[in-house]
């Protein structure tokens, strides 16, 4: 009796740490990946000009990322017409990024 509630306690505990666990990874992953989106849009607003980037979807991506600095990727790929995955996003973003230093 006694070691079946030992074993229950331990097993709850054992629930309830995985539990925080997976909230913190969340969290600190939501937290990254704003300051990325916010630094993205600041290093970029309006940088790179159309006479340089000639690539339509490519000035698309970053005036989303300008226009919804807390976005994630795949809402961005989401708002954009047409609908781009989070990977073409991604890398649209990363040459602008890249045109602007």
């Amino acid at each position: 009796d006694t070691r079946l509630t030992w074993e229950e306690r331990r097993m709850r505990r054992e629930v309830r740490a995985t539990a925080n666990r997976l909230a913190n990874f969340d969290d600190a992953n939501l937290r990254r990946s704003a300051r990325a989106a916010v630094a993205a849009a600041a290093r970029w607003s309006g940088t790179v000009s159309p006479r340089i980037c000639s690539a339509r979807s490519t000035l698309a991506a970053g005036s989303l990322r300008v226009a919804h600095r807390q976005a994630s990727l795949e809402e961005l790929g989401r708002l954009a017409e047409p609908p781009m995955t989070k990977d073409a996003v991604a890398g649209r973003i990363r040459r602008l990024l890249s045109m602007a230093d």
